[in-house]
Protein backbone atom coordinates (compact mmCIF):
# COMPACT_ATOMS: atom_id res chain seq x y z
CA UNK A 1 0.00 0.00 0.00
CA UNK A 2 1.37 3.25 -0.86
CA UNK A 3 -0.79 6.02 -0.50
CA UNK A 4 0.04 6.40 3.16
CA UNK A 5 -3.66 5.83 4.05
CA UNK A 6 -5.08 3.40 6.42
CA UNK A 7 -8.01 0.91 6.25
CA UNK A 8 -10.85 0.31 8.50
CA UNK A 9 -11.61 -3.58 7.96
CA UNK A 10 -14.45 -5.03 9.53
CA UNK A 11 -14.10 -8.91 9.57
CA UNK A 12 -16.61 -11.72 10.41
CA UNK A 13 -15.12 -13.87 13.02
CA UNK A 14 -18.00 -16.15 14.61
CA UNK A 15 -16.01 -19.13 13.68
CA UNK A 16 -13.21 -18.08 16.29
CA UNK A 17 -14.28 -19.88 19.72
CA UNK A 18 -12.28 -20.62 22.34
CA UNK A 19 -11.30 -24.59 22.26
CA UNK A 20 -13.54 -25.23 19.64
CA UNK A 21 -11.88 -23.92 16.16
CA UNK A 22 -12.02 -26.49 13.37
CA UNK A 23 -11.37 -26.10 9.16
CA UNK A 24 -12.97 -22.60 8.89
CA UNK A 25 -12.26 -21.35 12.69
CA UNK A 26 -8.59 -22.29 12.28
CA UNK A 27 -8.67 -21.12 8.87
CA UNK A 28 -9.91 -17.62 10.08
CA UNK A 29 -7.73 -17.63 13.29
CA UNK A 30 -3.96 -17.87 10.92
CA UNK A 31 -5.16 -15.02 8.60
CA UNK A 32 -6.46 -12.57 11.19
CA UNK A 33 -3.29 -13.10 13.53
CA UNK A 34 -1.05 -12.49 10.67
CA UNK A 35 -2.76 -9.42 9.24
CA UNK A 36 -3.62 -7.74 12.65
CA UNK A 37 0.03 -7.37 13.08
CA UNK A 38 1.49 -7.14 9.89
CA UNK A 39 -0.59 -3.71 9.53
CA UNK A 40 -0.89 -1.86 12.59
CA UNK A 41 -1.78 1.03 10.90
CA UNK A 42 -5.00 -0.01 10.01
CA UNK A 43 -8.42 -0.44 11.90
CA UNK A 44 -10.12 -4.05 12.78
CA UNK A 45 -13.29 -4.11 13.92
CA UNK A 46 -14.20 -7.75 15.06
CA UNK A 47 -18.05 -8.92 14.68
CA UNK A 48 -18.12 -11.90 17.07
CA UNK A 49 -21.74 -13.32 17.45
CA UNK A 50 -21.44 -14.64 21.49
CA UNK A 51 -18.76 -13.02 24.05
CA UNK A 52 -15.35 -14.05 22.67
CA UNK A 53 -11.68 -14.75 24.45
CA UNK A 54 -9.66 -12.23 24.54
CA UNK A 55 -7.16 -14.38 23.29
CA UNK A 56 -8.28 -13.57 19.50
CA UNK A 57 -7.99 -9.67 19.96
CA UNK A 58 -4.52 -10.18 18.87
CA UNK A 59 -3.38 -6.71 19.21
CA UNK A 60 -4.43 -2.71 19.91
CA UNK A 61 -5.90 -2.32 16.63
CA UNK A 62 -8.42 -4.89 16.92
CA UNK A 63 -11.72 -3.34 18.47
CA UNK A 64 -13.98 -6.54 18.86
CA UNK A 65 -17.78 -6.27 18.81
CA UNK A 66 -20.55 -8.79 19.91
CA UNK A 67 -23.39 -8.26 17.92
CA UNK A 68 -26.63 -10.45 19.02
CA UNK A 69 -27.97 -12.93 18.10
CA UNK A 70 -25.38 -16.34 17.97
CA UNK A 71 -25.74 -17.12 14.58
CA UNK A 72 -25.82 -21.13 14.45
CA UNK A 73 -29.23 -22.02 12.43
CA UNK A 74 -30.59 -20.62 9.14
CA UNK A 75 -33.14 -17.99 10.33
CA UNK A 76 -30.47 -17.06 12.80
CA UNK A 77 -27.67 -16.42 9.99
CA UNK A 78 -30.35 -14.36 8.23
CA UNK A 79 -31.31 -12.45 11.17
CA UNK A 80 -27.12 -11.86 12.36
CA UNK A 81 -25.82 -11.08 8.89
CA UNK A 82 -28.66 -8.66 7.29
CA UNK A 83 -30.10 -7.40 10.44
CA UNK A 84 -26.52 -7.19 13.15
CA UNK A 85 -23.63 -7.04 10.85
CA UNK A 86 -25.48 -4.62 8.33
CA UNK A 87 -26.66 -2.14 10.86
CA UNK A 88 -22.97 -2.44 12.17
CA UNK A 89 -21.82 -1.73 8.78
CA UNK A 90 -22.92 1.15 8.68
CA UNK A 91 -22.09 2.50 11.92
CA UNK A 92 -18.64 1.90 11.94
CA UNK A 93 -18.72 2.63 7.79
CA UNK A 94 -15.30 0.32 6.98
CA UNK A 95 -13.17 0.31 3.69
CA UNK A 96 -14.12 -3.18 3.54
CA UNK A 97 -15.70 -6.16 4.95
CA UNK A 98 -13.70 -9.35 5.12
CA UNK A 99 -15.42 -12.67 5.61
CA UNK A 100 -13.88 -15.97 5.74
CA UNK A 101 -16.97 -18.27 6.33
CA UNK A 102 -18.74 -17.95 3.18
CA UNK A 103 -21.71 -15.85 4.45
CA UNK A 104 -22.03 -12.07 4.13
CA UNK A 105 -24.57 -9.45 4.39
CA UNK A 106 -26.50 -9.05 0.98
CA UNK A 107 -28.28 -5.69 2.95
CA UNK A 108 -24.98 -4.12 2.82
CA UNK A 109 -23.35 -1.29 0.82
CA UNK A 110 -19.71 -2.57 1.78
CA UNK A 111 -17.34 -3.89 -0.66
CA UNK A 112 -16.83 -7.14 0.79
CA UNK A 113 -14.48 -10.27 0.46
CA UNK A 114 -15.97 -13.70 1.10
CA UNK A 115 -13.94 -16.84 1.60
CA UNK A 116 -15.40 -19.91 -0.13
CA UNK A 117 -14.20 -23.09 1.47
CA UNK A 118 -16.50 -25.58 -0.88
CA UNK A 119 -19.86 -25.17 -2.58
CA UNK A 120 -20.36 -29.44 -1.17
CA UNK A 121 -23.84 -28.43 -0.67
CA UNK A 122 -24.67 -28.14 -4.89
CA UNK A 123 -22.90 -31.65 -4.99
CA UNK A 124 -24.38 -33.55 -2.00
CA UNK A 125 -27.59 -32.13 -1.55
CA UNK A 126 -29.04 -34.82 0.50
CA UNK A 127 -26.03 -34.80 3.32
CA UNK A 128 -27.30 -31.64 4.33
CA UNK A 129 -30.16 -30.78 6.77
CA UNK A 130 -33.39 -29.72 4.73
CA UNK A 131 -33.50 -26.40 6.62
CA UNK A 132 -29.74 -25.92 5.73
CA UNK A 133 -30.10 -27.20 2.47
CA UNK A 134 -32.77 -24.30 1.52
CA UNK A 135 -30.23 -21.72 3.05
CA UNK A 136 -27.54 -22.64 1.08
CA UNK A 137 -29.55 -22.98 -1.86
CA UNK A 138 -31.15 -19.45 -1.86
CA UNK A 139 -28.14 -17.79 -0.75
CA UNK A 140 -25.33 -18.32 -1.67
CA UNK A 141 -25.81 -17.60 -5.61
CA UNK A 142 -26.67 -14.26 -3.89
CA UNK A 143 -23.89 -13.95 -1.89
CA UNK A 144 -21.43 -15.01 -4.90
CA UNK A 145 -22.83 -12.03 -6.99
CA UNK A 146 -22.94 -9.15 -4.41
CA UNK A 147 -18.97 -10.30 -2.97
CA UNK A 148 -17.12 -7.89 -4.78
CA UNK A 149 -14.00 -10.24 -4.37
CA UNK A 150 -13.61 -13.83 -3.63
CA UNK A 151 -11.27 -15.87 -1.79
CA UNK A 152 -11.27 -19.92 -2.85
CA UNK A 153 -8.75 -22.14 -1.01
CA UNK A 154 -8.04 -24.84 -3.83
CA UNK A 155 -7.94 -24.34 -7.64
CA UNK A 156 -10.49 -26.78 -7.54
CA UNK A 157 -12.95 -24.66 -5.53
CA UNK A 158 -12.58 -21.57 -7.89
CA UNK A 159 -13.12 -23.85 -10.80
CA UNK A 160 -16.24 -25.19 -8.70
CA UNK A 161 -17.54 -21.84 -8.64
CA UNK A 162 -16.87 -20.40 -12.31
CA UNK A 163 -18.72 -23.31 -13.10
CA UNK A 164 -21.45 -23.10 -10.33
CA UNK A 165 -22.02 -19.36 -11.03
CA UNK A 166 -20.90 -18.24 -13.82
CA UNK A 167 -18.55 -15.81 -12.24
CA UNK A 168 -15.68 -14.07 -13.70
CA UNK A 169 -12.34 -15.92 -12.87
CA UNK A 170 -10.86 -12.37 -12.29
CA UNK A 171 -12.85 -11.84 -9.50
CA UNK A 172 -11.09 -14.98 -7.52
CA UNK A 173 -7.82 -15.10 -6.03
CA UNK A 174 -7.15 -18.84 -4.68
CA UNK A 175 -5.80 -18.74 -0.95
CA UNK A 176 -4.63 -21.81 -0.17
CA UNK A 177 -4.53 -23.03 3.90
CA UNK A 178 -1.36 -23.66 5.20
CA UNK A 179 -0.42 -25.78 7.79
CA UNK A 180 -0.15 -24.97 11.84
CA UNK A 181 3.98 -25.48 13.49
CA UNK A 182 2.13 -28.05 16.04
CA UNK A 183 2.29 -30.70 13.08
CA UNK A 184 5.94 -31.46 12.21
CA UNK A 185 7.47 -34.85 12.05
CA UNK A 186 10.04 -34.33 14.82
CA UNK A 187 9.34 -36.89 17.28
CA UNK A 188 8.90 -35.99 20.63
CA UNK A 189 7.07 -38.04 22.10
CA UNK A 190 9.20 -41.09 22.82
CA UNK A 191 8.50 -44.53 21.54
CA UNK A 192 5.20 -45.13 19.80
CA UNK A 193 2.87 -44.23 22.74
CA UNK A 194 -0.33 -44.29 20.49
CA UNK A 195 0.57 -47.65 19.56
CA UNK A 196 1.32 -48.59 22.99
CA UNK A 197 -1.92 -47.10 24.71
CA UNK A 198 -4.65 -47.78 21.84
CA UNK A 199 -3.50 -51.04 19.21
CA UNK A 200 -1.10 -52.86 21.81
CA UNK A 201 1.77 -52.12 19.87
CA UNK A 202 0.11 -52.91 16.67
CA UNK A 203 0.59 -50.95 13.71
CA UNK A 204 -2.64 -48.69 12.47
CA UNK A 205 -4.59 -47.06 10.15
CA UNK A 206 -5.97 -43.76 10.61
CA UNK A 207 -8.65 -40.98 9.71
CA UNK A 208 -8.98 -37.64 10.63
CA UNK A 209 -12.24 -35.36 10.46
CA UNK A 210 -15.98 -35.31 10.93
CA UNK A 211 -17.74 -38.58 10.75
CA UNK A 212 -20.59 -37.28 8.20
CA UNK A 213 -21.67 -39.35 5.41
CA UNK A 214 -19.62 -36.95 2.39
CA UNK A 215 -16.27 -38.31 4.55
CA UNK A 216 -17.48 -42.07 2.69
CA UNK A 217 -16.67 -43.40 6.39
CA UNK A 218 -18.79 -46.59 5.51
CA UNK A 219 -16.43 -48.00 2.30
CA UNK A 220 -13.61 -47.05 4.74
CA UNK A 221 -14.87 -49.74 6.75
CA UNK A 222 -16.06 -52.32 4.52
CA UNK A 223 -12.40 -51.80 2.97
CA UNK A 224 -10.93 -52.48 6.34
CA UNK A 225 -13.20 -55.70 6.42
CA UNK A 226 -11.70 -56.69 3.54
CA UNK A 227 -8.26 -55.79 4.54
CA UNK A 228 -8.31 -58.00 7.60
CA UNK A 229 -9.84 -60.68 5.67
CA UNK A 230 -6.55 -61.46 4.04
CA UNK A 231 -5.55 -62.69 7.21
CA UNK A 232 -1.85 -61.46 7.16
CA UNK A 233 -2.46 -57.98 8.95
CA UNK A 234 -2.19 -56.97 12.40
CA UNK A 235 -3.50 -53.38 11.85
CA UNK A 236 -5.92 -51.69 13.44
CA UNK A 237 -8.29 -48.77 12.36
CA UNK A 238 -8.39 -45.24 14.55
CA UNK A 239 -11.33 -42.96 13.61
CA UNK A 240 -10.12 -39.53 15.45
CA UNK A 241 -13.56 -36.49 15.22
CA UNK A 242 -16.99 -35.71 16.30
CA UNK A 243 -20.31 -37.77 15.18
CA UNK A 244 -21.50 -35.36 12.78
CA UNK A 245 -24.86 -34.95 10.92
CA UNK A 246 -26.78 -38.09 9.96
CA UNK A 247 -23.80 -40.53 11.58
CA UNK A 248 -25.93 -42.80 13.43
CA UNK A 249 -25.77 -45.14 10.55
CA UNK A 250 -21.99 -44.95 10.98
CA UNK A 251 -21.99 -45.34 14.73
CA UNK A 252 -23.53 -48.72 14.29
CA UNK A 253 -21.94 -49.75 11.43
CA UNK A 254 -18.58 -49.65 13.70
CA UNK A 255 -20.66 -51.50 16.14
CA UNK A 256 -21.34 -54.29 14.22
CA UNK A 257 -18.10 -54.51 12.16
CA UNK A 258 -16.61 -57.98 12.09
CA UNK A 259 -13.02 -56.64 13.21
CA UNK A 260 -15.05 -53.85 16.04
CA UNK A 261 -12.11 -55.26 18.45
CA UNK A 262 -9.55 -53.01 16.67
CA UNK A 263 -11.37 -50.33 15.43
CA UNK A 264 -10.94 -47.00 17.77
CA UNK A 265 -13.05 -44.00 18.44
CA UNK A 266 -10.76 -41.44 20.47
CA UNK A 267 -13.52 -38.70 19.43
CA UNK A 268 -12.21 -35.53 19.50
CA UNK A 269 -8.83 -35.18 20.99
CA UNK A 270 -6.51 -32.07 21.29
CA UNK A 271 -3.61 -30.84 18.90
CA UNK A 272 -0.64 -32.51 20.92
CA UNK A 273 -2.29 -35.58 20.67
CA UNK A 274 -3.28 -35.56 17.19
CA UNK A 275 0.43 -35.20 16.46
CA UNK A 276 1.64 -38.62 18.16
CA UNK A 277 -1.79 -39.95 16.16
CA UNK A 278 -0.53 -38.63 12.65
CA UNK A 279 3.36 -39.60 13.23
CA UNK A 280 2.53 -43.50 14.73
CA UNK A 281 0.00 -43.72 11.78
CA UNK A 282 1.07 -46.84 9.12
CA UNK A 283 -0.90 -44.03 6.49
CA UNK A 284 -3.87 -41.27 7.25
CA UNK A 285 -6.50 -43.14 5.37
CA UNK A 286 -8.83 -40.72 3.75
CA UNK A 287 -11.34 -41.82 1.10
CA UNK A 288 -13.49 -38.24 1.19
CA UNK A 289 -15.92 -37.80 -1.79
CA UNK A 290 -15.94 -34.25 -2.01
CA UNK A 291 -13.35 -31.63 -0.53
CA UNK A 292 -12.80 -28.10 -1.08
CA UNK A 293 -9.25 -28.51 0.25
CA UNK A 294 -8.86 -31.80 3.27
CA UNK A 295 -6.56 -30.06 5.83
CA UNK A 296 -5.83 -33.62 7.28
CA UNK A 297 -4.12 -34.09 4.30
CA UNK A 298 -1.62 -31.46 4.86
CA UNK A 299 -1.30 -32.14 8.52
CA UNK A 300 -0.48 -35.79 8.02
CA UNK A 301 2.58 -34.82 5.52
CA UNK A 302 3.36 -32.30 7.54
CA UNK A 303 4.55 -35.39 9.88
CA UNK A 304 5.99 -37.54 7.39
CA UNK A 305 2.67 -39.86 7.48
CA UNK A 306 1.66 -41.01 4.07
CA UNK A 307 -2.06 -40.21 2.92
CA UNK A 308 -4.19 -42.78 1.24
CA UNK A 309 -6.40 -40.48 -0.84
CA UNK A 310 -9.11 -39.96 -3.24
CA UNK A 311 -8.38 -38.72 -6.75
CA UNK A 312 -11.53 -36.67 -6.49
CA UNK A 313 -11.95 -32.57 -5.98
CA UNK A 314 -9.64 -30.93 -4.42
CA UNK A 315 -7.77 -33.55 -2.95
CA UNK A 316 -5.38 -34.25 -5.85
CA UNK A 317 -3.77 -30.70 -5.58
CA UNK A 318 -3.32 -31.30 -1.55
CA UNK A 319 -1.15 -34.49 -1.98
CA UNK A 320 0.15 -33.38 -5.30
CA UNK A 321 2.96 -36.35 -6.27
CA UNK A 322 3.74 -37.35 -2.35
CA UNK A 323 0.23 -39.08 -1.97
CA UNK A 324 -1.31 -42.52 -2.98
CA UNK A 325 -4.59 -42.24 -4.97
CA UNK A 326 -7.71 -44.80 -4.80
CA UNK A 327 -11.38 -44.33 -6.05
CA UNK A 328 -13.21 -43.37 -3.10
CA UNK A 329 -16.31 -45.30 -4.82
CA UNK A 330 -14.39 -48.83 -4.72
CA UNK A 331 -13.44 -50.32 -1.15
CA UNK A 332 -11.17 -52.59 -3.39
CA UNK A 333 -9.27 -49.88 -4.43
CA UNK A 334 -8.89 -48.24 -0.98
CA UNK A 335 -7.97 -51.87 0.31
CA UNK A 336 -5.22 -51.79 -3.11
CA UNK A 337 -4.09 -48.12 -1.29
CA UNK A 338 -3.64 -49.97 2.53
CA UNK A 339 -1.29 -52.43 1.26
CA UNK A 340 0.42 -50.39 -1.08
CA UNK A 341 0.95 -48.08 2.23
CA UNK A 342 2.00 -51.11 4.21
CA UNK A 343 5.51 -51.04 1.52
CA UNK A 344 5.71 -47.58 2.56
CA UNK A 345 9.20 -46.50 4.63
CA UNK A 346 7.88 -42.84 5.83
CA UNK A 347 11.40 -42.37 6.59
CA UNK A 348 13.56 -42.46 3.23
CA UNK A 349 15.18 -39.44 2.02
CA UNK A 350 13.63 -39.39 -0.89
CA UNK A 351 10.03 -38.97 -0.34
CA UNK A 352 10.66 -37.14 2.60
CA UNK A 353 12.53 -34.39 0.50
CA UNK A 354 9.33 -34.29 -2.10
CA UNK A 355 6.98 -33.86 0.75
CA UNK A 356 8.98 -31.21 2.63
CA UNK A 357 9.48 -29.63 -1.09
CA UNK A 358 5.90 -29.91 -1.86
CA UNK A 359 4.86 -28.43 1.89
CA UNK A 360 6.46 -25.01 0.89
CA UNK A 361 3.18 -24.13 -1.71
CA UNK A 362 0.56 -23.88 1.48
CA UNK A 363 2.03 -21.04 3.69
CA UNK A 364 -0.44 -19.02 5.83
CA UNK A 365 2.28 -15.76 5.71
CA UNK A 366 1.46 -15.84 1.88
CA UNK A 367 -2.04 -16.46 2.14
CA UNK A 368 -2.21 -13.76 4.41
CA UNK A 369 -0.53 -11.52 2.41
CA UNK A 370 -2.83 -12.56 -0.47
CA UNK A 371 -5.56 -11.80 1.68
CA UNK A 372 -4.50 -7.99 2.11
CA UNK A 373 -4.46 -7.42 -1.56
CA UNK A 374 -7.47 -8.22 -1.85
CA UNK A 375 -8.89 -5.90 0.49
CA UNK A 376 -6.77 -2.91 -0.57
CA UNK A 377 -7.86 -3.93 -3.52
CA UNK A 378 -11.89 -3.58 -2.88
CA UNK A 379 -11.10 -0.74 -0.64
CA UNK A 380 -9.46 1.16 -3.86
CA UNK A 381 -5.92 1.79 -2.18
Amino acid sequence: KTSGKVMKIAVNTRFLLSNKLEGIGWHTYEILRRLVRAHPQDSFYFFFDRPYDPQFVFAPNVHPLVLFPPARHPVLFYWWFEWSVSRALRQINPDVFYSPDGFLSLRSQTPTLLTIHDLAYRHFPEHLPPLMRTYYNRMMPQYVMKAGQIAAVSEYTKEDIIQQFNVSPERISVVYNGVRSVFSPDSTTGSRSIRHQVTGGNPYFLYVGSMHPRKNINRLLEAFRLFKASGQWNHHLILVGRMAWKSTGIRQEVEQHPDRATIHLPGNITDEQMVDYYREAQALIYPSLFEGFGMPVLEALACHTLPVISQSSSLPEVGGEVAIYVDPLDPGSIVQGMQRATQHDPHHPAWTHRVDQHLKKFNWNRSADQIYRDLCKLSGY
